[in-house]
């Protein structure tokens, strides 16, 4: 069954379910930055798979936003990418401690994978809540300044969240999918020499795309389900204290 044909998960309403598969999709393939052994790299694809899912989102509103004023939505926590203005002095060191930082990200990958899909996937969700909710105007406040808003809102938030069950549960989901990770960084090594990959839908290889699927099942459960509004809650209260 293709994704496109995929009945809407359980308590997933309000994405389609190809959408919420192509943000899960892209998460794995985030996560699996932490696995390509090239310094900077490992920023661009993260970067450009949370461009996707904010692209895609937007898209599947038929919205006249422009992506780009979303660039500091998108980019949040995202390294010297993320258009930081000390880039100059950061480079030397992110250089020099690139291989202590991706032998931790390696070693951590247990706890670190789970959390780098669902940061992806409640960008698009957020974005997704947002665009319907109408909390994205239009003429009152230039859109930038809103993004802007947006990706602080949704970073203090989410450091506040306890996802140990959810993270539990995703990565017991992936334990069961044999080769989504080479596959997955394959994929992430592939975006990294081809940005283009990310201006329509993701086609991952079979394990990527099974290993997605399980995710899915674990992100529509109830108990999570349950998370994510209180997650909702507050990026809501983050974002209307910043007026």
């Amino acid at each position: 069954m293709t994704a496109e044909n995929r009945p809407n998960p359980p308590g997933i309403p309000d994405a389609s379910s190809f959408l919420f598969h192509q943000w899960v999709v892209a998460g794995l393939i985030s996560a699996s930055a932490r696995f390509v052994p090239l310094p900077f790299v490992d920023d661009l694809i993260r970067v450009q798979c949370r461009r996707f899912v904010v692209s895609r989102t937007l898209a599947s509103h038929r919205t006249p936003l422009a992506l780009n004023d979303f660039q500091s939505y998108y980019t949040t926590g995202s390294g010297c990418l993320a258009g930081c203005a000390a880039v100059a002095v950061q480079m030397p060191l992110k250089l020099l401690f690139f291989p202590i930082r991706k032998l931790m990200a390696v070693v951590t990958s247990i706890r670190g994978v789970p959390l780098d899909v669902l940061q992806v996937v409640l960008l698009g969700r957020t974005l997704d809540r947002f665009l319907r909710e109408g909390k994205i105007p239009h003429a009152s406040e230039p859109t930038p300044a809103t993004a802007a808003r947006m990706g602080a809102a949704f970073s203090e938030a989410f450091v506040r969240m306890d996802f140990r069950v959810v993270r539990a549960a995703v990565s017991d989901a992936l334990a069961s999918v044999n080769g989504w990770r080479a596959a997955a960084t394959a994929e992430a090594k592939q975006l990294a020499k081809d940005p283009a990959m990310t201006t329509e839908q993701l086609e991952p290889a079979s394990p990527v795309d099974t290993g997605a699927t399980r995710v899915q099942e674990v992100l529509s459960r109830p108990e999570t389900l349950e998370l994510f509004a209180q997650f909702d809650r507050r990026v809501d209260e983050a974002f209307e204290r910043s007026r």
